[in-house]
């Protein structure tokens, strides 16, 4: 299991939510991975994705 200080870590000051976190925490099972495993580039396309997911979960969320 990938762990909430994990993804909080890596997300920095991104990290403005639960909801971002859970998002984040997803996307990283899906893909088998942990943010250590990351590069910087790869860690900035999953990003995409979470901010991507959450739009579609709530446009009106910033």
């Amino acid at each position: 299991m990938i762990s909430d200080t994990a993804i909080r870590a890596r997300l920095g000051e991104q990290a403005s939510s639960d909801r971002e976190v859970a998002l984040m925490r997803d996307l990283l099972q899906a893909s088998g991975r942990t943010p250590d495993d990351l590069n910087d580039d790869e860690w900035l396309q999953l990003v995409g994705q979470m901010e991507a997911r959450k739009l579609q979960d709530d446009p009106n969320m910033k």
